[in-house]
C-alpha cells in the first residue's frame, strides 16, 4: 500500500534530522578521543591552531589584534578567532589553553559540522526535484549521510581550524548562487540579483574566515557566464544577457565588499596599503615555491626569520640613506616574501611544474599523506570514504550532465584545485571541496540505490511504479 505524501514528508524529515543528529554525535566522539589523545601534551596539536588560538584570546581580553609584536597585526583573518574567543574566556587570564576551553571551542566546531550536515540536504533536497516540482528528499537523505559520516568533514569540526565556519559559509554562498541559478533560468532577474547580493555578503564572511576563498570570483565568474548563455532563451540580445552577467557580477562584489570593508578600512589604517586579507601571502606563496621545497609546509615558515634579517638590514640602508620607509615591516617583509617566490618560480619554470604536480598529488591522493592525522587506521577510514563520495559523485555529475546549474558543486574541486598547485598541498585543502560535492555524491548515491532495487524487484517480478518516490532533476 502507498504511504500518503503528508506520512512520507514527515518520515524523510525524520530520518533527515536523525541524520544530523547522528553527525553531530560522530562529531562529538571524535573530539573528545581526539582531545584524550593528546593530553598531557599542548592540546593545538597544529601550528595554525595555536596561531588561532592566540589571535582568540587577544580578541577575549581586548587586547591589540596582533600575533606576538605589532609587526604582525595583519597575521590572520579576524572571523575564526572572534568566533573561538568567547570559549577563550574559560582559561581566564592564563597564557596556556586549558583542555576545558579547548574541548568546548571543539564542541561548538561540532555544531557547525551539524550545520553543514542540515545544509547539505536542504541544498540537495531543494536542487533535485521530481517531475511534479516536489522535492527529492531521498537524494538529500544520501547527500546528508555521506557528509555526516565523512571521516575528512568530522575532522574539520573537531580540529582548531578555521574550516570550522569556513565550510558552512561556503555552503550558504553556493546555495545562494543555485538560488540565483534557478530564478535567471524564469527570468526572474531582480530575486537572482537579490540571491546574488547574498552569496557575495556570505563569500565576503567566509573570505573573513579563510583568506584562500578571495580568488574564488574569478572562477565563479567564468562558470556564470558559461550558464548565462548556455542555458539562454535566445529571445535576449547577446549584449543584453551580457549586461545582466557583468550586473550579477558587479553584486557580487558589493555583497563581498560590504562584509570585507571594516576589515579593509582598519588594514590601510595600519599599515597605508590595501590589504584584501592578510600579509602572510608572500610566506604562504614562499612556503610552496622556493628551492628545496617539497610541497608540504615541512620546514615551520622557519626561512622567515632569514628574510626578516634581510628587510631589517635593508631598512638600515634605506634610513642611513635618508629614505623613508614604506608601510610597515609587516608589509614590506610580505612583498619581499611574495616577490623572491615569483622571482624563484620563474628562474625554475621546471621545478615550479614538477612541485605543481607534487602538491597536487599530497592535496588528492586518496590515502592522506599526512602524517598528523594520527594511527593508520584513522588514515585508512579517510582514503575509503573520500573514494567513496568521489566515485557517487562521477555518477551523479554524469546523471545531471544535462543541468549545467548542478555543475556549481563541482567547482569548488576545480578550484582549489588550481589554488593549491600554487601554494602548498595538503589533504586539509582538498575537505571543503569534498563536503560540496557531497550534493552530486548524493545524486550518485541514489542513483545507485534506485539501480539496485530495481534489478531486485525485476528479479522477484514484483517491480510497480510507486515504488520509486524520488527522481533527480535531470529525468
Amino acid at each position: 500500500m502507498r504511504m500518503r505524501p503528508a506520512l512520507l514528508m514527515k518520515r524523510h524529515i525524520g530520518i533527515c534530522i536523525a541524520i544530523v543528529a547522528i553527525g553531530f554525535a560522530l562529531r562529538v566522539m571524535a573530539a573528545l578521543i581526539w582531545q584524550n589523545s593528546i593530553s598531557g601534551e599542548t592540546f593545538l596539536r597544529f601550528g595554525d591552531s595555536d596561531s588561532y588560538w592566540t589571535m582568540a584570546k587577544k580578541i577575549g581580553q581586548g587586547l591589540p589584534y596582533q600575533y606576538g609584536s605589532s609587526n604582525s597585526r595583519v597575521f590572520r583573518a579576524p572571523l575564526y578567532p572572534l568566533f573561538l574567543s568567547p570559549w577563550t574566556w574559560i582559561d581566564g587570564t592564563s597564557e596556556r589553553a586549558t583542555g576545558m576551553a579547548i574541548l568546548a571551542a571543539r564542541i561548538a566546531g561540532c555544531f557547525m559540522g551539524a550545520l553543514c550536515i542540515a545544509i547539505i540536504i536542504r541544498l540537495t533536497n531543494k536542487l533535485f526535484c521530481n517531475p511534479i516540482g516536489r522535492p527529492s528528499v531521498e537524494v538529500g537523505i544520501w547527500a546528508g549521510l555521506l557528509v555526516a559520516l565523512y571521516p575528512g568533514a568530522i575532522g574539520m569540526s573537531l580540529f582548531i581550524l578555521s574550516e570550522a565556519i569556513f565550510c558552512p559559509l561556503m555552503l550558504l554562498s553556493l546555495g545562494c548562487i543555485s538560488h540565483a541559478i534557478q530564478a535567471k533560468k524564469q527570468e526572474r532577474w531582480e530575486v537572482a540579483w537579490s540571491w546574488m547580493l547574498s552569496s557575495g555578503a556570505i563569500s565576503g564572511a567566509a573570505c573573513l574566515a579563510r583568506p584562500s576563498w578571495s580568488l574564488w570570483p574569478a572562477v565563479l565568474f567564468s562558470y556564470l557566464l558559461i550558464v548565462l548563455f548556455q542555458s539562454s532563451s535566445g529571445t535576449l540580445a547577446k549584449h543584453r544577457l551580457g549586461w545582466r552577467w557583468f550586473f550579477s557580477c558587479v553584486l557580487f562584489c558589493v555583497g563581498i565588499s560590504m562584509v570585507m570593508s571594516p576589515w579593509w578600512v582598519r588594514n590601510y589604517l595600519e599599515t597605508g596599503k590595501f590589504v584584501p586579507t592578510t600579509l602572510q601571502v608572500g610566506a604562504s606563496l614562499y612556503d610552496g615555491w622556493h628551492p628545496g621545497a617539497s610541497g608540504s609546509s615541512d620546514e615551520g615558515m622557519h626561512f622567515v626569520n632569514a628574510f626578516i634579517a634581510e628587510q631589517n638590514t635593508a631598512d638600515q640602508r634605506e634610513i642611513l640613506a635618508g629614505n623613508q620607509l614604506v608601510s610597515t615591516l609587516e608589509w614590506r617583509l610580505d612583498q619581499r616574501l611574495k616577490n623572491a617566490a615569483i622571482a624563484w618560480a620563474s628562474e625554475n619554470s621546471s621545478d615550479a611544474t614538477r612541485l605543481g604536480l607534487v602538491k597536487f598529488l599530497k592535496t588528492w591522493s586518496p590515502l592522506p599523506i599526512a602524517r598528523e592525522l594520527g594511527s593508520d587506521a584513522v588514515r585508512w577510514l579517510e582514503a575509503i570514504g573520500y573514494c567513496a563520495i568521489m566515485g557517487f559523485a562521477v555518477i551523479g555529475m554524469w546523471q545531471c550532465r544535462s543541468q549545467i546549474g548542478a555543475w556549481l558543486f563541482a567547482m569548488p574541486c576545480v578550484y582549489f584545485a588550481l589554488l593549491h598547485v600554487i601554494f602548498i598541498g595538503s589533504v586539509r585543502y582538498r575537505q571543503p571541496a569534498v563536503l560540496v560535492i557531497c550534493v552530486l555524491g548524493g545524486v550518485g548515491c541514489a542513483t545507485m540505490v534506485r539501480w539496485i532495487y530495481s534489478k531486485r524487484t525485476k528479479l522477484d517480478g514484483s517491480v510497480t511504479s510507486d515504488d520509486v518516490t524520488a527522481d533527480s532533476s535531470h529525468d
